[in-house]
């Protein structure tokens, strides 16, 4: 199976053999395009805060409990399709992605353990960029998006849990926004392989979490509720455009 770093290899390796290829045009592109697109996926690490009661508890003290839980997350891979059109140099596109990172470690009243789990994200955006013609091959090109994301965790807890732990699961849609900064070189009149980097927001996405767990497991808590967490995740994506 490839990990995120081969396949990121490998697709470094196709932008290489394709850009000598075909003649370029040097305007801004023009008419319906298909895009697809690969690469790496970093996600924000989460915390979160547990409550017992009418006690909000903070990092590190209050009510007697540890209750601050902070998840961080491995390198992962992203992946998205675009459809759009082009006007010379405004163009817009509807665009779904996904993006998935592996839990790393997380924060326990033992101290902060390995994790397992995994956090990812389905998302269908509508985005508007602008083409900056350089009358060259290589067009460089910026844009935002709004639409919505569904933010998943996966049976994130501790892997190899002793005493008490915690986990996050569960999903939620929410409002999405993205900001799009990249370039493309037009490899002929209807190819052009582009590279760029999207990051990826989605407001108030909510989990389910349980906190004083016995070793990892997800059932006979100490407390169970639900969390709130700001996604952020940031794609560095090497693709294809094709134009009809």
């Amino acid at each position: 199976m490839f990990d995120a770093r081969t396949l990121a290899g490998v697709l470094i390796v196709g932008l290489l053999l394709v850009v000598p290829a075909g003649s370029a045009r040097a305007d801004a592109p023009e008419g319906a395009y298909l895009g697809l697109d690969a690469g790496l996926a970093w996600t924000a690490n989460q915390t979160y805060y547990s409550t017992y009661g009418n006690c909000a508890v903070y990092p590190y003290y209050a009510c007697g409990y540890t209750a601050y839980n902070a998840v961080t997350y491995n390198l992962g891979y992203a992946a998205g399709v675009q459809l759009g059109y082009a006007m010379g140099g405004p163009r817009v596109e509807l665009e779904f992605t996904y993006r998935t990172n592996n839990a790393n470690t997380i924060a326990t009243a033992n101290g902060t353990q390995s994790a397992t789990g995994s956090l990812s994200a389905k998302a269908l955006l509508m985005n508007v960029l602008y083409d900056f013609d350089t009358a060259s091959e290589w067009v460089p090109y910026v844009g935002v998006g709004i639409g919505a994301a569904d933010v998943s965790a996966n049976q994130i807890h501790a892997a190899n849990a002793t005493g008490l732990s915690g986990y996050l699961d569960g999903s939620s849609t929410k409002f999405a926004a993205q900001f799009i900064l990249g370039a493309e070189y037009q490899a002929s009149q209807k190819f052009g392989v582009f590279i760029d980097w999207r990051g990826l927001w989605a407001n108030g996405t909510t989990f389910n979490y349980g906190y004083g767990c016995p070793a990892g497991s997800t059932t006979g808590c100490a407390q169970t509720g639900n969390t709130s967490y700001g996604y952020w995740s940031g794609a560095l994506d090497v693709g294809v455009h094709v134009r009809f």
